[in-house]
């Protein structure tokens, strides 16, 4: 049987701890703390790319791995907001620790666009639920979701797409990042075509 629901939620937060407490095990200070940085950001990067793709890949390729994760998109939403949160709780460790000289290159764009993302993560996190759902409504729960998402997948993209250019450590990423607005496209493409 396979993992799904809040236990697969509860699996995954579990996993953060423990590879927060290998990566204190194995490292100290600012190292120890960048490489959870980096670590967080791609497990929420992993988390965000299946949860935003689980209704195109099902409708495209319905198979039982599919499916599951249609099913599951929900949880492994939170999951990846859990993760998110873990990477600011880093951040915030990183600039009250080790502030030179990661404080000294923050921008206000950079602050006012990670801060919005954070934004869009706790209030579609918040929608997932019943009632706030309810109180937003189908239609404003639909542009949140649909918004929010974007913005975060561009977030992620100009992130990741400098990195790729210097190290093809990244260039995995940037693929992964550029197959979900086709996979979409694909998908809106069958449902115009079903429903003519």
């Amino acid at each position: 049987m396979k993992v799904q629901g809040w236990r697969l939620t509860g699996g995954i937060f579990l996993l953060l701890l423990v590879m927060t407490a290998v990566i204190f095990g194995i490292q100290t200070g600012e190292d120890a703390v960048r490489t959870l940085l980096r670590s967080t950001a791609r497990c929420s990067l992993l988390l965000f790319l299946l949860a935003f793709s689980a209704a195109s890949l099902y409708q495209l390729f319905p198979r039982p791995l599919t499916s599951w994760l249609r099913a599951n998109r929900r949880y492994l939403g939170v999951s990846f907001a859990l993760s998110h949160t873990w990477h600011l709780l880093a951040l915030g460790a990183l600039a009250l620790w080790y502030p030179h000289p990661f404080v000294d290159k923050l921008t206000t764009v950079g602050l006012a666009g990670g801060g919005l993302a954070y934004v869009f993560i706790y209030a579609m996190t918040l929608t997932s639920f019943a009632a706030p759902r309810q109180w937003l409504g189908p239609r404003g729960w639909q542009r949140l979701h649909t918004f929010g998402s974007w913005y975060l997948w561009l977030i992620f993209l100009q992130s990741y797409l400098p990195r790729a250019l210097k190290d093809p450590f990244y260039i995995p990423f940037v693929t992964l990042l550029l197959v979900v607005p086709v996979l979409r496209l694909a998908r809106a493409r069958r449902r115009q075509n079903a429903a003519v």
